[in-house]
C-alpha cells in the first residue's frame, strides 16, 4: 500500500480533501445561516487546500524554496487556527473573541521563520506545523466534547473521535519524522489516513447541523409556544405505558381563567398562564413532568412519588398560585387553581385511566368551591380526600 503512494498523489488528495470540505462548509452555511463558525470553517479548509497547493507546486520545483515552505507553513497553520476558531462556534454556538488569539500562533511562526529560517529545513518545517495541527485538533475534539452538555447530541461523540484521530495522525507525523524507527507506517501513509479524517470532519459536521435543526423542531413540536414548557403531545409521551404504581397524576385548572380573558383582556390571561407555568417549573423536581394541555389545563407527572408526598406538592403548588402576583394595567389579578391528583395502585390499565380519576378529582374540586386539592379516592371509598381542606382547615 506504502509503495503505490507517492508524495505528489497525496498532496493532491490532500488539497482535495480540504475543497471538498470547504464545499460542505459553505453549502451548510448557505442552508443554515443561523450556525455560527460554518463560513469560518470553510475560509480555514481553504487556506489548508491553498496551502498544499503550494506545498505541492513546492516539491515539483515550480516555486523557489523560500517562498513556497514560508507561506504553506504560515497558510497552513493559519487554516487549522481558523477551523479551531470556527469549530469552537459551531460547536457551542456563540462567539468568543478571545478565540482569534489562535491566530497569533501562524503569525508567530511566520516571524521565526523569516528570522531563523528553520522553514527550509524539511523535517523542522514539517515538525512544527503537524504539532500545530495536532493542537488544533485536539483542543477542537475537546470544544466538540465540552459542548456536549449543553447539546447532548448524539453525533458529538463519533465527531470528536474523528477530531481525535486527526490529531493523532499529526502526531504521528511528527514522532515518523522525528523519530523513524519508532513509527510503524511511512510519513506518506499517515497523511493519506489524515486525508481520509478530513473527509470524516467535514461529514460529521454536516451531521451536527442535521442532528441541531431535528432537535429544534422536536422542541417546537413538543413545547407549548405561549407559556414555552411542554404540550398535551409531549406530556402524553414522557408518560409509561405501564407500571403507574407509586407514581402520581395531577390536572390542574386555573380558577375563573374566562373571567380574567373578559375583564383584563386575553393579552392578560396570556401574562397569567405565562406566570403560572413559571410558577410550577421552579418548584418541581428535576424528574417530574409538567405540560399545558390546553386552554387553561395543566398536566402534573410526577414518578416515583407516594401518596402523601404527591398531597403535599400540590397542595404547596395551590398555596403559591394564591400568592401569586400577575399585575396589568396596574391592577392585580387575582389568582388560584383547582387540582385533582391521583396516585397509581398497580391496578390501572393505562394512563387514560389515572387521567379519567385526575379528571373526576378535578371536578369534584370545581364543584366544591375552586381553589383546592382533591385527591381521587377508589369507588369503594365513600368520599374523595379534600386535601386543601384538610390543610387549611
Amino acid at each position: 500500500m506504502t509503495a503505490q503512494l507517492d508524495l505528489a498523489t497525496v498532496l493532491l488528495l490532500h488539497k482535495s480533501s480540504f475543497l471538498v470540505g470547504a464545499l460542505c462548509f459553505l453549502y451548510l452555511r448557505w442552508q443554515s445561516p443561523r450556525n455560527e463558525g460554518l463560513g469560518i470553517l470553510a475560509a480555514g479548509f481553504l487556506f489548508l487546500a491553498l496551502a498544499s497547493t503550494l506545498a505541492g507546486y513546492g516539491e515539483q520545483k515550480l516555486l523557489p524554496a523560500f517562498l513556497w515552505t514560508l507561506s504553506s507553513f504560515t497558510l497552513g497553520l493559519g487554516g487549522y487556527a481558523l477551523f479551531w476558531i470556527g469549530l469552537r462556534r459551531l460547536s457551542g454556538q456563540s462567539r468568543r473573541r478571545a478565540d482569534w488569539l489562535a491566530l497569533a500562533i501562524p503569525l508567530t511562526g511566520a516571524v521565526v521563520g523569516l528570522i531563523t529560517h528553520f522553514h527550509v529545513v524539511n523535517y523542522a518545517r514539517a515538525s512544527a506545523f503537524n504539532s500545530g495541527a495536532f493542537l488544533f485538533l485536539a483542543a477542537s475534539a475537546f470544544a466538540v466534547v465540552s459542548d456536549r452538555k449543553g447539546e447532548p447530541l448524539p453525533v458529538r461523540t463519533i465527531f470528536a473521535a474523528s477530531l481525535t484521530i486527526g490529531a493523532m495522525l499529526c502526531l504521528v507525523v511528527v514522532v515518523g519524522l522525528l523519530r523513524p524507527a519508532v513509527v510503524p507506517i511511512t510519513t506518506t501513509y499517515a497523511f493519506f489516513l489524515l486525508i481520509i479524517s478530513h473527509f470524516a470532519i467535514a461529514l460529521f459536521a454536516l451531521v451536527l447541523v442535521k442532528e441541531r435543526a431535528e432537535a429544534a423542531l422536536r422542541r417546537t413540536a413538543d413545547t407549548d409556544m405561549l407559556t414555552g414548557v411542554g404540550n398535551r403531545r409531549w406530556f402524553l409521551s414522557q408518560l409509561p405505558r405501564l407500571g403507574w404504581k407509586d407514581d402520581a397524576l395531577a390536572v390542574m385548572d386555573l380558577d375563573f381563567f374566562k373571567r380574567v380573558n373578559d375583564r383584563f383582556g386575553h393579552q392578560a390571561g396570556d401574562q397569567v398562564l405565562i406566570a403560572f407555568a413559571e410558577l410550577v417549573r421552579a418548584n418541581l423536581r428535576a424528574t417530574d413532568c409538567f405540560a399545558r394541555l390546553g386552554g387553561e389545563e395543566f398536566g402534573l407527572y410526577l414518578p416515583k412519588t407516594n401518596e402523601v408526598q404527591a398531597q403535599a406538592i400540590v397542595e404547596r403548588l395551590r398555596l403559591a398560585t394564591e400568592q401569586l402576583h400577575v399585575r396589568f394595567d396596574g391592577q392585580r389579578v387575582a389568582l388560584s387553581v383547582s387540582i385533582g391528583v391521583v396516585v397509581g395502585r398497580g391496578v390501572e390499565n393505562s394512563w387514560e385511566e389515572l387521567f379519567s380519576m385526575a379528571d373526576a378529582a378535578l371536578y369534584q374540586a370545581k364543584d366544591a368551591g375552586r381553589n383546592r386539592v382533591i385527591a381521587y379516592a377508589p369507588r369503594q371509598d365513600s368520599f374523595a380526600i379534600d386535601i386543601s381542606t384538610a390543610r387549611t382547615g
